[in-house]
């Protein structure tokens, strides 16, 4: 999984119910049941706040765990 800025700034420009749909398909593939979440308007907002705040290094750090917990599983 690629995550960089172009790709942190396209899922930025999602609607609220495409970033949920983006975001529960990821906790998904890491093993995850997207059900325990419960993502409602308040915690798309609070994502949408800490993805515009995320580093490049913040960035690399999640695709290597994301990657990590994908081997993992597989």
């Amino acid at each position: 999984m690629q995550i960089d800025r172009e790709a942190l700034d396209k899922l930025l420009s999602m609607n609220d119910r495409q970033l949920k749909t983006i975001i529960n398909r990821l906790a998904a593939d890491s093993g995850i049941d997207p059900a325990q979440f419960n993502i409602d308007p308040a915690s798309i907002e609070s994502i949408r706040r800490a993805l515009r705040s995320a580093t490049d290094e913040d960035l690399k750090r999640v695709a290597e765990q994301y990657e990590a917990n994908r081997k993992k599983r597989g």
